[in-house]
């Protein structure tokens, strides 16, 4: 299975979006149902990975960087080759559209 890395990043490293209100959207989603409270939703079928973190730099960071309150970058793998409308699964692009909308801002592919 070939993957697929993206990302979602607020235009300034300082700026924040509530992550309080991203869990609360991303668990309305049942491909979620075992959600740890961790900044990690992962999914298996179709497979989805989102973390939330809140970062120090967009080149360096870990999954170890989830902030109950702050998010400024959210991590996305997938097997949806979602960039390219590729393979685009019904569930991963309702969840997907729903994050730009949410965060007002577009997802962009890690190159």
């Amino acid at each position: 299975m070939d993957y697929v890395y993206y990302h979602f990043k607020t235009a300034d490293i300082r700026q924040t979006w509530n992550t309080a209100e991203i869990e609360a959207f991303l668990q309305e989603f049942p491909l979620f149902a075992e959600y740890k409270n961790d900044g990690a939703f992962q999914s298996k079928k179709p497979f989805l990975c989102v973390h939330l973190m809140n970062v120090r730099s967009y080149d360096s960071w870990n999954s170890d960087d989830y902030d109950p309150a702050h998010t400024n970058y959210i991590s996305v793998l997938t097997s949806d080759d979602w960039y390219w409308g590729i393979k685009q699964d019904p569930q991963i692009r309702s969840v997907l559209d729903g994050l730009e909308r949410l965060l007002h801002s577009e997802m962009q592919e890690d190159w």
